[in-house]
């Protein structure tokens, strides 16, 4: 999405604008790159080390930060609710900055002085309120359309991603199982996300789960088989979502051989949002800080994710020549699950009529 800003500028919501090329160079500046540093290097080599920094380029920094201005969301939570906008002034843009980096490279506290020149307790208290103001975007970057899908059956990706947690205290045992995760082999946390196979955007984000809980139990107990069903459509998902045919795919062997790559062009495609929002080491390293924050800390990310690919890198499309021209000879895995209800059904009437013959 390109901004107008001769319409930004007449937007009393937006209380102060920054330019792609300002961004850049105070975005640098704040990580503590000096001008005679910025001066000497290409503009390109400037971008690159913005984008090494924050995650993601100037051009969508902008963007981000103009619509926090423009935020409408607010805390529910609170009594009475709390606004969400962010007021845009040179001082909240430079705490802007900074959470975008902390999400990025997540330094320890003790780094915070050196890094970013700020006061430990200012940082502790700003970094974190900017971070849930990021988060509640999701509401406006993270839906799901109306009318999914069209006439297509398979409407979105799915699959869970682990973040690592510091081990939870239990009061009996050293180590808490329920949040045991598999990935890592220590304590974590578990999201349910769904990326639309048309567009390739994140329409689905739901969590987070204890990592114990793993991800077909909160598939089928979690809302999105439910609505799945009541749309009359499926997902695709891995094999450990195997046994609810009437809600998700799982690759199989009775899978032609353009539905097979299909559904591994998808689920690839979907591996590699989950590859970008680790790209943050927040969500890379050990989580530090309690399990109440991780769903501010994962969400934000996963705005500033869907910002990255709707404005600089795309996810592939999964539709190439080889699914497109499917041999409607073959069998897909849909018209094999059909056939195999069918023979089941037939087995059925034999076994009834040999108790009648008996």
């Amino acid at each position: 999405m390109e901004y107008n800003y001769d319409d930004i500028e007449n937007d009393p919501a937006v209380t102060h604008i920054v330019r792609e090329e300002e961004m850049m160079r105070k975005g640098l500046l704040v990580v503590r790159y000096d001008e005679n540093m910025l001066n000497r290097c290409k503009n390109e080599t400037n971008k690159r080390r913005f984008k090494t920094s924050f995650g993601v380029a100037p051009a969508t920094m902008c963007k981000i930060y103009i619509d926090l201005q423009r935020s409408d969301a607010e805390d529910t939570t609170m009594n009475p609710p709390i606004s969400m906008r962010l007021v845009g002034s040179e001082t909240t843009f430079k705490w802007f900055l900074r959470t975008v980096y902390y999400l990025r490279k997540y330094p320890i506290e003790e780094d915070f002085e050196r890094t970013l020149a700020v006061n430990i307790g200012w940082a502790r208290l700003n970094i974190w309120r900017v971070m849930q103001k990021i988060q509640y975007l999701k509401d406006k970057k993270i839906t799901w359309p109306d009318g999914l899908g069209g006439e297509d059956i398979w409407i979105l990706t799915i699959d869970g991603t682990h973040v690592w947690l510091c081990e939870p205290g239990h009061e009996e045992f050293s180590q808490d199982s329920d949040y045991y995760s598999h990935k890592f082999n220590k304590a974590g946390i578990n999201y349910e996300l769904g990326i639309a196979i048309a567009s390739g955007k994140l329409i689905w984000m739901n969590g987070p789960f204890l990592a114990g809980r793993n991800d077909l139990q909160i598939f089928t107990g979690g809302g999105l088989k439910a609505r799945l069903l009541q749309l009359k459509k499926k997902g695709i998902g891995d094999g450990g979502y195997s046994g609810h045919k009437e809600a998700i795919s799982s690759p199989n062997s009775h899978d032609s051989r353009p539905v097979k790559l299909f559904k591994s062009r998808a689920l690839k495609r979907h591996e590699g949002f989950n590859g970008m929002t680790k790209s943050f080491q927040i969500l890379r390293e050990r989580f530090r800080h309690g399990p109440g924050k991780i769903g501010i800390a994962f969400e934000a990310v996963a705005v500033i994710c869907q910002y990255k690919i709707e404005a600089e890198e795309p996810l592939w499309d999964v539709l190439v020549e080889d699914v497109l021209n499917i041999d409607v000879e073959e069998d897909s895995d849909s018209d094999m699950e059909d056939m195999l209800a069918e023979e089941e059904d037939d087995d059925d009437d034999e076994e009834e009529d040999d108790d009648v013959e008996e």
